[in-house]
């Protein structure tokens, strides 16, 4: 018995002196106020869209990181991830390093007469690497 102990005792301690390491990379959160002015029509008032500098989204985390995109229209209480559809307005967007274009439509291919007034973009990124 003491010869199994004897055994079992240093292989205990190398079992839980062994460190598990792990790396956490924050992400990053940039809010944007947009009003209704932001907005650029195409296609006859069909599409609108509105750019942003996004600066923080460079080439390296448009190939290794990720972003998601959120949108308020109460001030930020309340936020939906895009792409959306709210009010038969669909929302979605295209990043590229250094900047995100919002695009609205509507769902039936018609007009947009009622742009919202104002909308809170919530823009988290999320830095990778890899391994």
């Amino acid at each position: 018995m003491k010869y199994l102990l004897t055994l079992i005792m240093p292989l205990m301690l190398f079992v839980t002196a062994c460190e598990k390491t792990e790396y956490v990379v924050p992400n990053r959160t940039v809010i944007v106020d947009l009003e209704a002015r932001d907005w650029e029509p195409f296609d006859n008032g069909r599409t609108y869209e509105a750019s942003i500098d996004l600066p923080e989204y460079d080439s390296y985390t448009n190939q290794q990181g990720a972003i998601l995109i959120y949108i308020s229209f109460d001030g930020g209480r309340n936020y939906e991830q895009i792409p959306e559809v709210y009010e038969g307005i669909s929302y979605g967007y295209v990043v590229t390093a250094g900047s995100l274009l919002l695009e609205i439509k509507r769902l039936d291919g018609g007009v947009i007469t009622n742009l919202p007034a104002s909308m809170r973009i919530k823009i988290v990124l999320i830095d990778s690497s890899e391994y």
